[in-house]
C-alpha cells in the first residue's frame, strides 16, 4: 500500500512537469508572436477626454483618461488602435484669483494602454490648443491687464458712440447744410469725456477685486497631443 501511494505521488509529479512544460511553450509562442513598432516622436494624438478638469473643483493629483480618437498607424500598421486608453493625473491646479488672474491646470500623461493590454509609459505635451500657454499648461489667460483693457474700450465707446449719434444727427439737418454736426459733435465729446474716465477709474479699481475665469474642460471635449518622446508600442 505504501509503494502504491508513493507510484502515484511520483506520477502526479511528472504530470505536473510536462503541465508547466506545455504552459511556457505556449507562453513562449505567444510572445514571440508579439513585436513592436516605434511610434516617433512629434506624432500628435487627438484625444476625447473621457472626465471634466476644472480649475476651481478638481485637485492636484486628480486622475483623468483620455481616450484615442483617431487609429496611428507606422508603416500601414495600426499600433495605437482608436479607443485606446492615456491615462494621467493633474500636476498642478490653480484656481481663479483677485486681479482677474485666470484658473489653469496642468496635465501630466503617464501611460497608454496597448492592444495587448500592457502598460506604456508616454512623455507628451498638448500642442494646438488656444489656451495652452508658454510652459503647456491649459488656461483661460485672462489678467488684470486684459480686464483695463476691457475697460478703456468700454471708457472709448462712452465717448465714441454718442459723439458718432451726435455727428450724424448734426448733418441730418438739411436747412442749415449740416452745419450743426460741427457743434453737436465736439459738445458730446467734452460732455461725455469725464463720464468716461470716471467709469475708467471706477472700473479699474473694481477690477482688482474681481476674479478671472476658472479654466473648464467638459467630458467628451477633445484635445491634441504631441508625444516629446518616441514609444514602443506592442502589436501582434
Amino acid at each position: 500500500m505504501k509503494k502504491l501511494f508513493t507510484l502515484l505521488v511520483a506520477t502526479l509529479f511528472v504530470f505536473s512537469l510536462v503541465g508547466l512544460d506545455a504552459s511556457a511553450a505556449i507562453t513562449k509562442k505567444i510572445n514571440a508572436n508579439i513585436k513592436t513598432k516605434k511610434v516617433p516622436a512629434g506624432t500628435v494624438l487627438t484625444l476625447k477626454l473621457l472626465n471634466p478638469v476644472n480649475s476651481a473643483t478638481s485637485q492636484l493629483g486628480d486622475q483623468f483618461d483620455l481616450m484615442v480618437v483617431e487609429n496611428v498607424k507606422v508603416d500601414n500598421s495600426i499600433v495605437i488602435p482608436q479607443g485606446s486608453v492615456i491615462r494621467g493625473s493633474l500636476e498642478d491646479v490653480q484656481a481663479a484669483k483677485m486681479l482677474y488672474k485666470g484658473g489653469m491646470v496642468r496635465l501630466y500623461f503617464d501611460h497608454i494602454v496597448s492592444s495587448t493590454g500592457r502598460q506604456v509609459p508616454v512623455t507628451a505635451g498638448i500642442c494646438n490648443n488656444q489656451n495652452v500657454t508658454y510652459d503647456g499648461a491649459l488656461s483661460t489667460n485672462t489678467s488684470y491687464k486684459d480686464a483695463l483693457s476691457k475697460t478703456a474700450n468700454t471708457s472709448k465707446n462712452i465717448i465714441t458712440t454718442p459723439t458718432k449719434w451726435a455727428w450724424e444727427k448734426g448733418e441730418d439737418i438739411t436747412v442749415m447744410k449740416g452745419y450743426p454736426k460741427y457743434v453737436f459733435a465736439p459738445i458730446t465729446a467734452i460732455v461725455s469725456t469725464p463720464v468716461a474716465g470716471i467709469y475708467f477709474v471706477g472700473d479699474a479699481i473694481a477690477d482688482i477685486f474681481k476674479k478671472g475665469k476658472d479654466f473648464n474642460m467638459n467630458q467628451g471635449e477633445t484635445i491634441q497631443v504631441q508625444l516629446i518622446k518616441p514609444i514602443d508600442m506592442p502589436v501582434y
